[in-house]
């Protein structure tokens, strides 16, 4: 057993709240009456009020609040096993982590930018399986394909350059890792797409994008920044200074088209430079729609049964009961003792 929202078990301290809150009120009720009345007329007074029914009406209400909070913290058990048949493409995104990828000539900067048109990708990509590798001078898997976007999502939120250990830029690592990441027995119907600034990339990309195409994977490249360039924010706490080479020089990076565009036509793919409205990302999307689709077999979920609605079944008895329980005694005693 699970709960879907445990963040929201502080609502279990209302019970022992109000159980002290109704005992309390009940007991400064009594002390008032006698003070004001004595314990003689204080029996008369309260004579019509049926004390066992007040009792049922004060557990029904702390029943129903603590099935209610029950229900709130929505409670999870038993795993339901469910199959789906999935088609489309694999695609792996590469995402540049260099430092050159926080400059800001394209707003907030590069790197965020790029983080956008990904998110809006995955979202136009719909049923296709997506993953995602990270590089800088090294590589590595963020992502492995999955269908679960918002997981994917997340993981790429929680990147940023400087993660990686060492700077520098190898796209060639990157190609590889992506490559690596699909199924070595059906190398059809993938795609691998790049989002970088192109600079500073050791080794020969456009050979490693030829290669990969040699294997059926098209390799589609997105240019993330503008050809007038922008010096880099260092990588201090406050950003408040910018990146200089050996002599003291402060370093502007500007983007390579041609670099990316040789990528690209070397994975027999294309080119879209990133814009602020996101045309590219559609146009990129139409040209991976142009491919055949396969089917990706079937995918297991488990996922556990939803429960909550037993409690809330209960919260609401119990809090209709209460409603229509009535303390005041019924009229035969008072007329029977009246004539009597």
């Amino acid at each position: 057993m699970r709960f879907a929202h445990p963040d929201t078990a502080w609502l279990l301290l209302l019970v022992p709240v109000m159980v002290l809150a109704l005992a309390w009120s009940a007991r400064r009720r009594d002390i008032a009456l006698l003070r004001v009345v004595g314990e003689g007329v204080r029996e008369r007074l309260t004579r019509s009020v049926d004390l066992s029914a007040r009792r049922w009406r004060h557990v029904l209400s702390v029943a129903g609040v603590l099935f209610l909070s029950i229900a709130l913290l929505g409670p999870q058990f038993g795993l339901q096993l469910s199959m789906a048949k999935r088609r489309g493409v694999d695609v792996m995104i590469c995402l540049d982590l260099s430092r050159s990828m926080l400059a800001q000539d394209i707003r907030p900067n590069r790197l965020d930018h790029a983080r956008y048109a990904i998110s809006e990708l995955v979202d136009g990509l719909g049923s296709d399986r997506v993953g995602l590798v990270v590089y800088a001078a090294h590589a590595f898997v963020q992502c492995p394909l999955t269908l679960d976007a918002g997981a994917l999502r997340l993981l790429l939120g929680s990147v940023s350059a400087g993660d990686l250990p060492s700077q520098g830029t190898s796209l060639v690592k990157a190609l590889h890792i992506a490559g690596e990441s699909f199924n070595e027995d059906d190398q059809q119907y993938k795609v691998v797409v790049v989002f970088s600034d192109g600079e500073d990339h050791v080794g020969d990309a456009a050979a490693a994008a030829a290669e990969l195409a040699s294997a059926g994977v098209r390799i589609f490249t997105v240019g993330v920044g503008t050809e007038a360039g922008e010096l880099i924010p260092s990588l201090s706490e406050d950003g408040s200074d910018y990146h200089k080479d050996r002599s003291g020089n402060y370093v502007k990076t500007r983007l390579d088209e041609g670099m990316l565009r040789d990528i690209a036509r070397s994975g027999e793919g294309a080119y879209f430079r990133s814009t602020l409205e996101g045309s590219e990302i559609v146009s990129l999307l139409d040209r991976i729609d142009e491919l055949d689709e396969k089917e990706l077999g079937e995918e297991s979920f488990r996922a556990y049964e939803e429960r909550f609605q037993w409690p809330l079944i209960l919260a609401l008895i119990c809090l209709l009961a209460e409603t229509a329980i009535s303390e005041r005694q019924g009229q035969r005693r008072e007329w029977k003792g009246r004539f009597a």
